[in-house]
């Protein structure tokens, strides 16, 4: 072939690259609402052997601007089972055409170590660009090797709002004979194209526009395409698996993670009988030895090898005061099994918004350990990472989801710790005086529990100064309120938090003439910034339901009168419930009782709309005002 020849090839072949991710390329329909553009995505998997697989991320994405930088994932983690074969960036103009080829200096390489953690094999590699100005593309390119085998990296095209798809692939090659299971949700709302067999698999996704993020809307995960893939033999750090379901790889997780992890010596063991020994019953002996561990340990993630998946054994935390939420759970267990309680390690996602364990099937799931305790009377939930959770107390962070528990005979999804709407409770009950010139005294106790009890509990553990703050911007709506007395009280065996209060408004009342207008919720109103959509794309949730009342006497200044009768106020919705009272005592006592039940619940779009206008129903209702006249 002549020099002219292949420098026309040459040529041709980058006048088409850049041609091919120009930014007047993209349909005008994946710019709108857009502040990033993937060009191309061709994520491809490769099943080598059971303790091997290449993955390889090739992406192009087009930033359109400043907010878009952050989709930009042109990063890579790995450890001593996980090598970056090959890791390259090039950064194109809104032309398409190359402005740098990245070298190694441009690529950050350091140990990736997040809050709370001491040290960890885990590093990370990631491109280390500014860029200066807008709209760019870049295009990066990374292979890994893999040895643990228990996750296959998944497939999860749709991952933020802002973000258009002109082209995403999904390509996985089964080289060995094990079994795939294979489970792909959310398929119904898009074209997804699928080709080949089991063990030569492809997906293809186009031309998705991006979508905006919308009040309440449900996760992503429940309405997005996604593929998820799993072997029945397995390798995690030299360890071999074979299995296809949870019982399976439960028994597998305890021979292989955990067996001989509870370590304790028998005078250690003694330590804690000894600890109990004055102890009634199995319930508080789990207290007892609850409280020892929240006074001893603290949380620090060290995450060496299998450390990842296994706990370190129970003498590590007895030496060294601290562990991750795997080593904790498994020194409380193994507290617990020194005085003959049985304790199950347990697997769950963490975290505010609600992730099941999935149970359709079984694959690597969970980001987080704690303890579950079958007692014969009832069932006892610990946070071990925790030095102030209460007793028998998940929160939103753990609770209300299934969780997946580790028996020596096997493993199995159950549900964890229940926060149903009428555990979730927020009581106020008081008196207040109204004064001649508006100023309201107030004296009440307030008492939180369930998942509202984590929304209080941390005002008894803050100083005077931040207390301070705390409380001035709760109560942010009375300038010059005067706190004469404040109490709190935690309840640490049954998560209850108490408030009492009192303190005094002036100005709460506004005078009109010889008449005082007061709003008769003088706390905790229901206040609502949520706005109708035209064109509504998802489902919604209202996450937790909970019961707020307010009920207190309210004593009008001497000389004044409520005019009259006060209508009960019902109001009863697919989305909770409202009742608004005013019940006369005398002539000049008044008892005011609210109670609002907002229920927790997946709702169509549709029913959007609805939803805004009951919120604003309620909020218009603890806004009531009533007119107080003059004798």
């Amino acid at each position: 072939m002549n020099k002219f020849l292949l420098l026309s090839l040459f040529f041709t072949t980058q006048f088409s690259f850049s041609q091919e991710y120009t930014v007047n390329k993209i349909p005008e329909k994946l710019v709108d609402n857009a502040y990033a553009v993937i060009r191309q995505s061709n994520e491809s998997i490769e099943l080598i052997k059971i303790d091997e697989l290449k993955y390889t991320e090739d992406v192009v994405i087009t930033v359109l601007n400043k907010a878009g930088d952050s989709y930009v994932n042109a990063r890579s983690n790995y450890n001593p089972n996980t090598k970056i074969d090959l890791f390259e960036a090039t950064l194109l103009d809104s032309n398409g055409k190359e402005v740098k080829k990245f070298k190694s200096k441009d690529f950050n390489d350091q140990s990736y170590i997040t809050d709370g953690q001491m040290y960890t094999d885990e590093r990370i590699k990631y491109l280390n660009f500014t860029p200066i100005s807008y709209p760019y593309t870049l295009h990066y390119k990374i292979i890994s090797t893999i040895k643990n085998t228990l996750f296959i990296p998944r497939w999860f095209p749709i991952i933020a709002p802002n973000l258009a798809i002109e082209k995403a692939i999904y390509q996985f090659n089964n080289k060995t004979n094990s079994t795939i299971r294979l489970k792909e949700n959310n398929f119904n709302h898009f074209n997804v194209v699928k080709s080949g067999d089991i063990n030569n698999l492809k997906y293809e996704l186009i031309d998705i526009p991006a979508f905006e993020e919308e009040d309440n809307m449900i996760s992503l995960r429940d309405f997005f395409p996604s593929v998820i893939l799993a072997s029945n033999q397995i390798n995690i750090d030299g360890r071999k698996g074979t299995f296809d379901n949870w019982n399976d790889y439960g028994k597998w997780s305890y021979e292989n993670l955990i067996q001989g992890k509870l370590d304790l010596t028998p005078n250690q063991k003694l330590y804690f009988q000894d600890l109990v020994k004055n102890a009634k019953t199995d319930r508080e002996k789990v207290q007892i030895l609850y409280k020892h561990l929240q006074n001893k340990v603290r949380y620090i993630g060290v995450q060496l090898g299998i450390g990842g998946l296994s706990p370190f054994p129970a003498s590590y935390v007895e030496s060294k005061s601290y562990g991750d939420c795997k080593a904790l759970s498994n020194y409380m267990i193994s507290m617990l099994d020194a005085v003959g309680i049985k304790a199950y390690h347990t697997i769950l996602y963490a975290g505010r918004q609600p992730i099941d364990i999935d149970d359709k099937m079984m694959y690597q799931q969970g980001n987080h350990m704690i303890v579950y305790i079958p007692l014969k009377d009832e069932t006892i939930w610990l946070e071990a990472t925790s030095q102030t959770a209460p007793f028998n107390y998940l929160g939103d962070f753990a609770g209300n989801r299934k969780v997946f528990i580790i028996e020596n005979e096997g493993g199995k999804i159950i549900s964890a710790q229940q926060f149903n709407t009428e555990d979730n409770q927020l009581l106020v009950n008081g008196k207040a005086s109204l004064a001649s010139d508006g100023t309201l005294n107030f004296e009440f106790t307030e008492n939180s529990r369930g998942l509202l009890y984590q929304n209080f509990a941390s005002l008894s553990q803050l100083s005077e100064k931040d207390l301070d703050i705390r409380l001035k911007n709760r109560f942010s709506n009375f300038p010059g309120i005067n706190f004469k007395t404040k109490k709190f009280t935690n309840n640490w065996e049954n998560a209850v938090f108490t408030s009492d209060f009192n303190f005094s408004i002036p100005n709460y009342a506004k005078i009109q003439g010889n008449n005082i207008i007061v709003n008769i919720i003088p706390i905790n109103r229901e206040e609502t910034s949520v706005k109708k959509s035209k064109n509504r794309m998802f489902d919604f949730m209202i996450g937790t339901g909970y019961i707020d009342e307010v009920s207190y006497i309210l004593s009008l200044p001497a000389g004044y009168d409520m005019p009259t009768f006060f209508e009960p106020i019902n109001v009863k919705s697919i989305f909770g419930e409202y009742t608004l009272q005013i019940i006369p005592k005398d002539k000049t006592n008044f008892e005011i009782k609210r109670i609002y039940k907002q229920f927790s619940g997946k709702f169509s779009k549709d029913k959007f709309n609805d939803y805004v206008d009951f919120r604003r129903q309620i909020a218009g209702y603890d806004n009531t005002k009533l007119l107080l006249e003059k004798l």
